[in-house]
């Protein structure tokens, strides 16, 4: 069985924004141990948004592509699948790279899996960064030759 996979929770800027939440509730400590009543409400309020933040980091999404088959799993700390979905890739007709531009910073290139009614689903995103777009690039050739589907060609601008 070939598969493909891309994983948002081997990407260092996931386990960086995990070690900046820790420092966060690091920070915001003070807030709680105050005897002042006015601090206990802005920490009631600054772990409210770091649980908020904590609660959409602990469960990153996976797609993999395997036998006809594309399917999305949201994990728990990429490790442990919560839930998963699968689409058929009869779904699709394409394979595109797409890019759009970021107002700060570079721009994103998306590798995605559409079909006629321009219905798409992402698979896999870097910055076009002239490494990002290398790795977009092979990518979705990988992914074109895996799931038998033709290749929209583009030429993203790093």
């Amino acid at each position: 069985m070939r598969a493909l996979v891309h994983r948002n929770a081997s990407k260092p800027a996931w386990l960086i924004f995990g070690l900046v939440l820790l420092a966060t509730a690091f920070w915001g400590w003070p807030l709680i141990d105050s005897p002042r009543f006015e601090n206990h409400f802005f920490g009631l309020f600054w772990y409210s948004m770091i649980a908020l933040a904590a609660a959409f980091w602990a469960f990153p999404a996976e797609q993999r592509v395997y036998d006809g088959v594309l399917e999305r799993r949201i994990c728990l700390f990429g490790l442990i699948p919560v839930r998963t979905r699968q689409i058929p890739l009869s779904a699709f007709t394409r394979v595109m790279l797409d890019q759009e531009p970021n107002v700060i910073g570079p721009d994103s290139i998306w590798v995605c899996l559409a079909d006629d009614g321009e219905a798409r689903f992402v698979f896999a995103h870097y910055r076009a960064t002239t490494a990002g777009v290398r790795k977009g690039v092979e990518q979705v050739h990988r992914l074109a030759e895996l799931t038998g589907l033709p290749f929209a060609q583009s030429d993203p601008e790093a």
